[in-house]
């Protein structure tokens, strides 16, 4: 249970933080030449908003902005409101619609403005005097960063296992016909594998090393026993092959796969980068 409401937490915080990353951001403008103010409380926040002077249009500097909100009220009931918006001298309409109460105030929704590049100032005007307004830079979201994959990543194995020596034990994987072992080195890395057959009879041990999906090549081991290593439940384990993967230029997938009715045990090594 405890796991997996772990889980769960982490699914939650791992949601919020993209939500958070994605989410735009809005900054308050403020106009050149404002008149009267009143603040309207919302749950976007506390801000004050601007009446024009009778009759002028309010002037606003856009200079490095690509995106605009304005954000609205009026004080009264009314019946047709509209707001006027002056781009490099093109007279644009919008229409406002009511779309809360906010105490005795009507609370209009947001208008997006998209500015030409290099659009150095606006003006908006409303003819109407029971109408408040307010311009925030609509600041765009930081993109996610991106996931670093791990260098090496294993995706498939029949089962990892102990390689025992001298006291001393390393992690290996197995592989059979059946199942392969599959990894990817990623991040520009190389690696090597160490692979060990089990053997049978005097059957040849062969597997296949495969890179992205295509064969690169076909390895044969020989019937040399060792007695110096060994692994719980397995016996006749046959001597090592150190196998140099093919160049890793990015992010490559590998994959052994057992060619012969034989068990392996492999262990991927990442290569020290100088």
């Amino acid at each position: 249970m405890i796991k997996r409401i772990a889980i769960a937490l982490t699914i939650v915080l791992f949601g919020c933080t993209m939500y958070a990353q994605t989410k735009p951001r809005y900054k308050a403008l403020n106009f050149d030449n404002p008149g009267t103010r009143r603040v309207l409380k919302t749950e976007a926040g506390s801000f004050y908003y601007y009446r024009s002077l009778p009759e002028k249009s309010m002037k606003l500097n856009t200079n490095g902005i690509q995106k605009l909100q304005l954000r609205s009220f009026s004080t009264e009931p009314l019946r047709k409101p509209e707001l006027i918006t002056i781009v490099a001298k093109t007279r644009t309409t919008h229409s406002l619609k009511q779309i809360a109460t906010v105490k005795t105030y009507s609370v209009y929704e947001d208008i997006i403005i998209d500015l030409p590049v290099d659009t150095k100032s606006i003006e908006v005007l409303c003819y109407s005097r029971a109408v408040y307004m307010r311009a925030f830079h609509v600041i765009p979201p930081k993109p996610a960063k991106a996931v670093k994959l791990a260098n090496l990543v294993l995706k498939a194995h029949g089962g990892a296992v102990s390689l025992l020596h001298n006291g001393s034990s390393s992690d290996y994987y197995s592989f059979l016909p059946s199942q392969a072992l599959k990894f990817s080195v990623n991040n520009k890395h190389n690696a090597v594998v160490y692979v060990r057959p089990r053997l049978l009879d005097r059957s040849t041990p062969k597997l296949g090393l495969y890179k992205n999906g295509e064969l690169v090549e076909t390895i044969e081991f020989s019937l040399k026993r060792t007695n110096k290593y060994r692994v719980q439940g397995i016996k006749n384990l046959g001597v090592a092959k150190k196998i140099d993967l093919p160049h890793n230029s990015n992010n490559s997938e590998y994959e052994l796969k057992a060619l012969s009715d034989h068990l392996f045990i492999a262990k991927p090594v990442l290569i020290k980068q100088k």
